[in-house]
């Protein structure tokens, strides 16, 4: 093993894990160390540790220079959100990617040009467009056009929680450093490079076929035509990886023209030398290449074709290298050009794939050279087979352990999927992409869709499991944070077994101790103190807050709906997935504000037997919010108010909930005058011998603005913890600071869900404990809160 490789790669990764940057200053002083490994690596005794610790730091140094040269204010980035500055901004920038749309707003990343003098950030913005705003585009912007924006950036940073998508990990990992939205447009020149006109004529030749997203994003890489709803298949047949373009499609694409090419060179011009041998190579590469290009030549598809090169390479010079050696060797130069790779789902998913499709193939491919021909074909399929299914258990392991659930049916979906992409739809798809580029040339566009929609036919096997994957049992398994750790640790047990017994056959004395691991995870999560969570979710500038006792739930509010996008979607169901809350036994809706109600109606369809307690005339609630209390499991909940159902922010159902040694206050979006007879009505009340309202835990009306928090009320509820949520940078301005100091002054604590995420209070027998997300749960550099040069309302 190459210890130098093994170290740099190690530390790289390991910057996952770091909870800051190293500062620039610090690079001089790790360069010298790493000079005094190379005068000591004579030394015979020290030489493996000097050769392994070299790596360490050259590894630290090299990712440490890349984000800070990548990311030039990221130390400024750490900061406070400038909550001022809105200041428009005059980009020309060519677009690279069409990401998304939703309604009228579209999402894309563009590349900027020219280099505004206002601006000190990054050159690869990620915009939102609301094309309303711009009536004058007749046309949706295509990849490949220069525009002409006026944008007003925006905070990088976006929602953290438990089980959600981590869209500011996300975007770094892409090396978009910037955010912002558009507020006019004017395209300045249509698309001009050779692939973007190749995606123009492909979208003409697709314009009316019926598997027309999928074929579009198998051809070159484009999945912005893809539905949610197709998605949502994608995701429960466990099938999305065959439509991103990976590891997998590069591999059948090199596999398919090395094995044409040497056929056909052996037969035209055989010869004894390695020469047909080494064409046959450089196509494969060749291929891929022109592959990857075609794909837009995203990050994921980088690394793809780069561990390729590194398996090409390895081969064609005749060097021995074990499979785990050429993993190493293409680990490095992946995180060597881009050490931000490991912050991608994406990063872990195509290594894993290639990784099993090469130690597969290799455990046969010596045998394959000796044997007779027949053997070789029965070899050829057995070895197919081999990597069929070690990639079909593997992949759908790891998605369950990265995405928080899995498919019952990915196991048997992939297996009749994956030869059938790999053997027939791939190879067919690229076929017809030049065949139709030919005949596009010719002028015969009609035949070319001809021909597109008999490609499209071959799709049909897919598209019937894709359709019934939704109905089908287990369609999606969402799995929780202890079952999560059960799993790694059966699988973790399982290849150390594996190592350490050295056999392919003694692995299975492993087996017996799986279950045991299994329950001695849980066994961790069930002996700790029976005690009750609550979870204010990060859902911007909105408000949800999640109250758990062990798999059962109750939530307050939804947070925000726009269009299709929903918090309830993005941030709160996730959240519970992953908490483990299979049962959301009550659900309280405080008002009928878009910021606390928006979701309802996903909750509702996600959990239709829940209890429903809502002043809103539109949902079927089973309770109102006039005052009452029931007891929920070890919990006692109480409905203060209001004593008559009203419009406006003062009409919020306030809500207490509380065992014999902690209590929280929600009271919604009541204000003044709200407060005022909150605090008259319940001011002489007594719970347990301490006032009604005192409680440890409260909810700051109103998200924290002007005209609420008033004196009254934080003098009865007497809070050790008060939580503001409010989204990062919010137009508003929430909190507002002299509603900061009244809390301040009284030495109560205080949180923002916009600037620490997800905050979670764990309350125990004797004390209770407060987490966030940033903070606590998370605390990486990645996750920090982020503020690239300017910022306004992130909504």
């Amino acid at each position: 093993m190459n210890l130098f490789l093994f170290g740099f790669s190690g530390a790289i990764i390991s910057a996952l894990c770091w909870p800051s940057l190293l500062p620039l200053l610090s690079l001089p002083i790790i360069a010298g160390a790493l000079l005094i490994c190379v005068l000591v690596y004579r030394q015979q005794r020290l030489q493996k540790v000097v050769v392994g610790l070299s790596g360490v730091l050259a590894g630290v140094m090299w990712v440490t220079a890349y984000c800070h040269l990548l990311l030039p204010n990221i130390a400024a980035s750490q900061q406070s959100v400038d909550r001022g500055n809105t200041t428009p901004l005059t980009v020309r920038a060519e677009i690279i990617t069409l990401v998304s749309r939703n309604g009228d707003w579209i999402s894309v990343d563009v590349q900027q040009l020219h280099r505004s003098p206002n601006w000190h950030g990054g050159d690869k913005w990620r915009l939102s467009w609301e094309l309303a705003k711009t009536p004058s585009i007749i046309a949706l912007p295509q990849v490949g056009e220069i525009w002409q924006f006026e944008l007003t950036p925006r905070a990088f940073s976006s929602i953290v929680n438990q089980g959600g998508f981590n869209q500011q990990r996300y975007l770094l990992s892409q090396h978009i450093s910037a955010r912002a939205r558009v507020n006019q447009a004017q395209r300045v020149a249509l698309a001009s490079g050779i692939r973007a006109q190749l995606l123009q004529h492909l979208r003409q030749q697709l314009e009316d076929v019926d598997q027309r997203d999928i074929l579009m994003a198998l051809a070159m890489g484009q999945r912005s035509d893809i539905s949610a709803a197709r998605w949502q298949q994608l995701r429960n047949s466990g099938t999305a990886h065959l439509v991103a373009i990976s590891g997998l499609h590069l591999s059948v694409i090199s596999l398919y023209l090395f094995a044409i090419v040497n056929w056909l060179l052996n037969r035209l011009l055989p010869s004894q030398s390695r020469r047909n041998l080494l064409l046959a190579y450089g196509a494969a590469i060749i291929g891929a290449a022109a592959y990857a290009w075609l794909a837009g030549f995203g990050i994921p598809v980088q690394r793809a074709l780069l561990m390729l090169l590194v398996l090409v390479l390895s081969l064609a010079t005749m060097r021995f290298a074990s499979p785990w050696e050429r993993l190493l060797w293409a680990l490095a130069l992946v995180l060597l050009l881009d050490p931000l790779a490991p912050l991608s789902n994406g990063f872990w998913l195509s290594f894993f794939a290639l990784a099993l499709i090469l130690l597969s193939w290799q455990s046969h491919s010596t045998q394959l050279q000796a044997e007779t021909r027949g053997q070789q074909l029965r070899h050829w399929f057995s070895s197919l087979w081999q990597i069929q299914w070690r990639l079909c258990l593997g992949m759908s392991l790891l998605q369950g352990m990265l995405f928080g659930g899995l498919t019952l049916h990915s196991f048997w979906i992939n297996l009749l999927l994956v030869p059938w992409f790999s053997l027939v739809v791939i190879p067919v798809t690229m076929l017809a992409f030049v065949v139709g580029m030919l005949l596009d040339m010719a002028g015969f566009i009609q035949l070319a869709t001809s021909l597109w929609h008999l490609v499209g036919g071959l799709l049909w096997p897919a598209e019937q499991l894709w359709q019934r994957s939704d109905s089908l049992p287990g369609a999606w398994l969402p799995i929780a944070a202890p079952m999560l750790l059960a799993g790694a640790l059966a699988l973790a047990a399982t290849l150390l077994g594996r190592y350490l017994l050295r056999g392919r056959q003694r692995c299975w004395l492993v087996l017996p101790c799986m279950p045991l691991l299994w329950q001695l995870a849980l066994l961790l999560e069930l002996v700790a103190p029976a005690k009750w969570q609550i979870h204010v979710v990060d859902v911007g500038q909105g408000l949800a807050v999640v109250v758990q006792q062990g798999s059962h739930g109750l939530l307050y509010d939804t947070g925000a709906q726009f269009d299709d996008f929903s918090y309830a979607k993005q941030a709160i169901l996730p959240l519970l997935s992953y908490q483990g809350i299979r049962q959301l036994d009550y659900f309280i809706v405080s008002h009928g504000d878009n910021d606390h109600a928006g979701g309802a109606a996903v909750i509702l369809q996600q959990f239709p037997a829940t209890k429903l307690i809502s002043d809103i005339p539109t949902l079927p609630a089973v309770d109102n919010c006039r005052p009452h209390q029931f007891i929920w499991r070890e919990l006692t909940v109480r409905i203060l108010g209001p004593n008559q159902a009203s419009a406006g922010n003062n009409g919020s159902c306030v809500v207490q909930i509380s065992d014999a040694t902690f209590s929280a206050l929600l009271p919604g979006d009541i204000e003044l005058a709200g407060e005022i007879m909150l605090t008259k009505q319940y001011a002489e009340q007594r719970n347990n011998g301490r006032p009604l309202l005192q409680s440890e835990l409260l909810l700051a009306p109103h998200h924290g603005s002007a005209t609420s928090s008033t004196q009254d009320l934080l003098d009865a509820v007497k809070p050790q913890w008060a939580i503001f949520a409010a989204g990062t940078a919010n137009r508003w301005g929430f909190p507002k600071t002299q509603v900061l100091q009244k809390y301040q002054q009284r030495h109560i604590s205080t949180l923002t869900t916009g600037e620490v995420g997800q905050i979670s209070i764990e309350i125990g027998p004797k004390r209770a404990e407060v987490r966030s997300y940033r903070q606590q749960i998370a605390p990486y550099w990645y996750n920090r809160l982020i503020a690239f040069g300017y910022t306004a309302n992130p909504e």
